[in-house]
C-alpha cells in the first residue's frame, strides 16, 4: 500500500474560557503559512457573546460558525450575519478593524477561526477586503464513507466559490463508524493539520480523541483518515508555506518590522475613527 502522512505531534490547546488556541507566538513558524487555530465553545448561554471592534493586518481570516449565529461587521463595508455553517473570509491588508459577536443556538455557541499570513509585497499591504457564502453554496462530496464539505479550495471534482490569497485547502468532513477517507492532495500543499471535533480517528500509528489537533508532517504523501466503532467529525487544513519571515504583534502578522509598524498605524486610524462616529 502506497505511504501516507503521518502525525508529527499532537496538540492540546490553551484554554481561556470559552477559546482554546492551538497556534501560539511561540511556535508561530511550525504551521507556515497558518498563524492561527482558535476554537470558541461557549455552553450554557442565553446572551449573545463575542468581541467589540478589534485590529488585524497582514492575515486572512476564515470564520466559521458550527453551532449558532455569527455577527460580523467591518471596516470594509460588510456587515453579515452568518448562520450555521456559512463561512466568512476577511483579507486585512494593511490594516482592518472588525467586531464579531455569536448568538447562540439551544445555549450553545460554537465556531472556528483560521488565519494565513499573507504573501510578502503587495497583498500583505494591500486593500482590506472580505468574501462571504451562506452553507447552500458550500459544495458537498458524498461518498461511501464520508461526506466532505469544501469550505475553501478543492477537493476532487469540487471546488469552493470563495478564494484564498494563497493556496489553501480548508474541508470539513464527517466520516462513518469504521469507514475511511483517503485523499491525494495537491503537493504544494505540504503543511497541514487534522482538528477533531467529535469521535475518534487514526492516521497512522496515532489516534486523536476531541479537541485535539494533529500536525502532519511535511510531506506531498497522501492523507488516509480512519474510524472505528465510533465516527468522527473533523477538519482538514492545508496550505503552501511561504518562504518569509512571520513578525507576530497583537492580532497582526507581517513578513517585516517597517510593514507592523505601518499595519499597527493604519489600526489605531480606524479605531479613532469607529470612536468619533460611535453613538454616545
Amino acid at each position: 500500500m502506497k505511504a501516507t502522512r503521518t502525525i508529527n505531534k499532537i496538540r492540546y490547546g490553551r484554554k481561556s474560557g470559552p477559546m482554546t488556541a492551538y497556534i501560539y507566538h511561540d511556535n508561530l513558524t511550525e504551521l507556515n503559512p497558518f498563524v492561527l487555530w482558535d476554537h470558541f465553545d461557549a455552553n450554557g448561554i442565553k446572551e449573545e457573546t463575542g468581541l467589540d471592534f478589534h485590529g488585524h493586518s497582514g492575515i486572512e481570516a476564515f470564520s466559521y460558525p458550527v453551532t449558532g449565529t455569527l455577527h460580523h461587521t467591518d471596516s470594509c463595508g460588510c456587515s453579515v450575519t452568518m448562520r450555521t455553517g456559512d463561512i466568512q473570509v476577511m483579507t486585512t491588508g494593511r490594516g482592518v478593524i472588525h467586531k464579531d459577536t455569536m448568538q447562540p443556538l439551544g445555549g450553545r455557541a460554537e465556531s472556528f477561526a483560521l488565519w494565513t499570513a499573507l504573501p510578502a509585497g503587495d497583498q500583505e499591504m494591500a486593500e482590506a477586503a472580505s468574501q462571504y457564502t451562506s452553507t447552500d453554496s458550500l459544495p458537498q462530496v458524498e461518498e461511501m464513507d464520508a461526506t466532505t464539505k469544501v469550505l475553501i479550495g478543492q477537493y476532487k471534482d469540487a471546488t469552493s466559490p470563495l478564494t484564498s490569497s494563497i493556496p489553501v485547502t480548508y474541508l470539513d468532513i464527517m466520516i462513518a463508524p469504521y469507514g475511511g477517507w483517503y485523499w491525494e492532495p495537491d503537493e504544494q500543499q505540504v503543511s497541514g493539520f487534522v482538528y477533531l471535533r467529535s469521535g475518534s480517528v487514526y492516521i497512522g500509528a496515532n489516534q486523536l480523541y476531541p479537541q485535539q489537533m494533529g500536525i502532519l508532517n511535511p510531506s506531498a504523501l497522501p492523507i488516509h483518515i480512519k474510524t472505528s466503532r465510533k465516527g468522527a467529525r473533523l477538519f482538514l487544513v492545508l496550505g503552501q508555506p511561504l518562504d518569509q519571515p512571520l513578525l507576530c504583534s497583537g492580532g497582526s502578522v507581517h513578513s517585516n518590522e517597517e510593514n507592523l509598524h505601518q499595519g499597527n498605524d493604519t489600526i489605531c486610524a480606524l479605531m479613532e475613527s469607529q470612536a468619533v462616529h460611535q453613538p454616545t
